[in-house]
């Protein structure tokens, strides 16, 4: 993906959340397998001005409602306004829905992308750029809110030790 592709699909996904209602600030959860529509709708819920909130996709249909019971603990606690997926697991996400009173809906990155272009709005350092949640292993799964100047101080130590340059 270059930055190139990766801007223009963002900045789609971006008009598209804001033509569904989204607003800065509002959580929106990624429910989509490591691909490259991961990242344009995860860098789309940046520029939006939305918190994106990345939860794992179902494996394995046996332990179906294990998943969907931690799932819906994440998205009540992140009190995620929507959810994107992918179509295989669109009555997944129905199932999601119906138990997470703040979520309004959940949509496809095809959806997404259909709208028009709208710029996107102004992000500062301290607004909300991600919760992170931990696996949930001994308990019910807690979540970090990190701002962009989290994320950011993170990169340049990592840069730093690793002795990258551009």
């Amino acid at each position: 993906i270059t930055y190139g592709e990766l801007w223009a699909r963002a900045r789609a996904v971006a008009s598209g959340l804001r033509a569904v209602g989204i607003a800065r600030g509002d959580s929106v959860a990624l429910m989509l397998r490591t691909e490259p529509g991961f990242f344009s709708a995860f860098f789309g819920v940046l520029l939006a001005g939305a918190v994106p909130v990345p939860i794992y996709p179902p494996t394995r249909s046996a332990r179906l409602e294990e998943y969907a019971a931690r799932q819906v603990k994440i998205l009540d606690n992140a009190r995620a306004r929507l959810l994107v997926t992918f179509p295989e697991v669109q009555r997944v996400a129905g199932l999601l829905r119906a138990r997470v009173p703040s979520l309004r809906g959940a949509t496809t990155l095809a959806r997404l992308t259909s709208a028009p272009l709208l710029a996107p709005p102004t992000i500062g350092a301290d607004d909300p750029a991600l919760i992170q949640y931990t696996s949930g292993s001994t308990g019910d799964p807690k979540g970090v809110l990190l701002s962009h100047a989290n994320l950011l101080a993170n990169i340049r130590a990592l840069g730093q030790v690793l002795g990258l340059r551009p």
